[in-house]
């Protein structure tokens, strides 16, 4: 590919407005049946990708290495929602919001045992407000 190539490329790159347009413009093979079900997620997460990059303007004399990271930043949201679902992502604020909540964590030292008939805590626990 030569750089005025390159460059046409990255400039058709801004123009793009859909997941498959993005898809046959880097050359990412993809399902289309995964990208009907995933879109706005795999955008979404191709979004997040690129925010992670450096500053564009650092290749901006190298398009070659920009639509490079830019291609494997999709190929990285793609595959993201072929071994997972979006319920496992949870990009969008409904999703989030929905999120299952995490069980509350006790340590094993916590944990206290008191056997039947005793009147008396076991040694491990603190004294309650009955025994003191």
């Amino acid at each position: 590919m030569s750089a005025t190539t390159d460059a046409g490329q990255l400039a058709e790159f801004h123009r793009c407005s859909t997941a498959e347009e993005y898809f046959t413009l880097l050359e990412v093979d993809y399902d289309p049946r995964v990208v009907a079900v995933n879109r706005l997620h795999i955008l979404k997460h191709f979004a997040g990708e690129l925010a992670k990059l450096p500053e564009a303007g650092a290749d901006a004399e190298n398009p070659r290495h920009l639509l490079r990271d830019y291609r494997d930043a999709l190929v990285r949201s793609y595959e993201a929602f072929t071994n997972a679902g979006a319920l496992d992502h949870r990009l969008f604020k409904v999703l989030k919001d929905r999120a299952p909540q995490a069980a509350a964590f006790v340590p094993a030292s916590e944990i206290t045992v008191q056997r039947l008939g005793s009147t008396q805590p076991s040694e491990t626990s603190e004294p309650t407000e009955e025994s003191r």
